[in-house]
């Protein structure tokens, strides 16, 4: 009588064939884009505190790029003179996963090449600047631009940020193009 069911040899055979299908496909996984993506989703965060802290606060609060250091600094603009002062309370992030605030050679909303672009944003001592209001607004519209410090172009990405509503997007550089997330 003979049983039913598999050997050890078929068994690891299957396993075997399992394995190496893995190891093929783990080259395409690209891991940089997962982080390039969460950094751009802790601007997005970054930029939603900034402006619950204006309201809570009632008080202007700054949203400045430090991009020498890659970093992004909340400063509750207590005086409302628009710069961040030695005197006003201030908190920093640095961009996780280097991270670092990029010059892309083109830009999502077409205008000049610079680490942020748009009306919303105003140059500073400290760096560009978005300024939120205690009634919830901005100064205006802005797009953020991140990268990494080998330039890959894959890893672009840039924040859309509406200044009316507090709205922000997360787009990527794909294919010589920009394409805003679909999330």
């Amino acid at each position: 009588m003979r049983r039913r069911g598999y050997t050890i040899i078929e068994i690891m055979l299957v396993l075997a064939l399992i394995a190496i299908m893995a190891a093929m496909a783990m080259p395409k996984v690209s891991f940089l884009r997962y982080r390039q993506d969460a950094s751009g989703r802790q601007v997005q965060r970054t930029l939603i505190g900034a402006q619950q802290t204006a309201m809570q606060k009632n008080t202007n609060v700054l949203f400045v790029i430090d991009y020498a250091a890659s970093r992004m600094r909340v400063v509750q603009d207590t005086n409302s003179n628009g710069a961040a002062d030695a005197s006003e309370r201030w908190v920093s992030w640095v961009l996780p996963y280097g991270s670092t605030f990029a010059i892309p050679s083109v830009t999502a909303d077409g205008a000049t090449s610079y680490y942020a672009t748009g009306p919303g944003i105003s140059t500073t001592s400290a760096g560009p600047t978005i300024t939120f209001y205690p009634n919830g607004s901005a100064s205006g519209d802005a797009f953020l631009y991140l990268g990494v410090s080998s330039g890959r172009t894959d890893a672009l990405r840039a924040i859309e940020f509406t200044g009316a509503t507090g709205r922000s997007r997360l787009w990527r550089y794909l294919n010589g193009g920009w394409n805003r997330d679909s999330l």
